[in-house]
């Protein structure tokens, strides 16, 4: 392989991956992707479709909590409870079931996890 492209990074900006995150979790709860985004406050339904997003970001794609929540337009704090709230839903076995597939799609579509 050529040294210049074993030395170039390729990382997908964390843009892009909140973004595939927040639609793969969009898709997943029947809301639109805008939604989950919004900086008004919002139904039941489209707050965990946002938990879920920030949860797939952080944990699946490996960012920081701090960008999560800058994409998501949160604090990092609550970012931080989200990604709680996802992980303690998920003695549901169903629950669980459908986050492994949302977290393998989006490694998949980012390259492997970071």
């Amino acid at each position: 392989m050529h040294a210049y492209l074993a030395a170039r990074d390729t990382s997908i900006p964390f843009e892009i991956t909140c973004a595939l995150a927040a639609r793969l979790a969009a898709s997943s709860s029947g809301v639109s992707a805008s939604e989950i985004v919004s900086h008004r406050r919002s139904s039941r339904r489209v707050s965990t479709a946002r938990q879920i997003g920030m949860y797939l970001a952080h944990t699946a794609a490996g960012l920081p909590l701090t960008r999560v929540a800058e994409y998501f337009g949160r604090d990092r704090t609550t970012a931080a409870h989200a990604c709680r709230l996802i992980e303690d839903r998920r003695d549901d076995r169903k629950f669980d079931a459908e986050l492994v597939e949302l977290e393998d799609l989006l490694r998949a579509l980012c390259g492997g996890a970071r």
